[in-house]
């Protein structure tokens, strides 16, 4: 009971880190990609959840990290704000190219093993998404997570739980989102091949904004052209 006020403020920070306009880019990003299965509510919602676990373990260890003193809250929110988001624009760049299948591999490389089973589908690949995302922070969600997570969690003593449900605050809006879209295109489908269409059009449009996101991230951080 007692810190049932401290864990809805915890996801109400996460909730504001998610909505604000700083990190709209990575936001649309995730909403395509988990929406990219559109029609099938199972993988949509299996996919929304994975992405809301990458986020939480992310932001536990981190949240863990800090308030044990093991990483000093400026250094960190520096380097991730820093490094990752160099990292985040490639990164997205070659999800969205194997997304749009714009690159044929052959039948049995080892990049289109990983490609089939992990990164570019499916809860696992939101999963992986969820992490990347969480790690690349912006300033206000870094400003919300070190100035007003962080805080909360040492004054408690739950260095994982908070930031847990923090990291899920992140991911709500989102997966809220792409879940009830989901259930809105199903509900409209006149049959299984008008859903098929859509769900075609969806996997293009998610490649689209997947390889524009990337170049964005790529064009202010990594290559810093801007």
């Amino acid at each position: 009971m007692n810190l049932l006020f401290p864990a809805f403020s915890a996801l109400w920070i996460g909730i504001l880190a998610s909505v604000s306009p700083c990190p709209l880019a990575s936001n649309i990003a995730a909403f395509s990609f988990i929406e990219k299965d559109c029609g099938n509510n199972r993988s949509v919602l299996l996919s929304g959840v994975a992405y809301a676990l990458g986020r939480m373990v992310t932001f536990s260890v981190l949240g863990f990290l800090v308030v044990n003193g093991v990483m000093a809250i400026p250094s960190v929110s520096m380097a991730l704000q820093r490094h990752m988001n160099m990292f985040l624009g490639p990164i997205l760049l070659v999800v969205g190219v194997f997304v749009l299948d714009l690159l044929e591999l052959p039948p049995f490389s080892f990049t289109k093993r990983i490609r089939d089973n992990a990164l570019f589908k499916g809860p696992g690949g939101a999963f992986v998404m969820g992490i990347i995302f969480a790690l690349a922070l912006c300033p206000v969600s870094a400003a919300l997570f070190f100035g007003g997570l962080v805080p909360l969690a040492a004054k408690e003593s739950s260095p994982f739980l908070l930031p847990a449900i923090f990291g899920i605050g992140t991911a709500l809006p989102v997966t809220v989102l792409a879940f009830s879209l989901s259930l809105g295109i199903s509900a409209l489908s006149a049959s299984e091949a008008s859903l098929h269409a859509i769900q075609e059009k969806i996997r293009i449009l998610t490649g689209v904004i997947l390889v524009g996101t990337g170049i964005y991230f790529s064009v202010f951080y990594t290559f810093k052209i801007f």
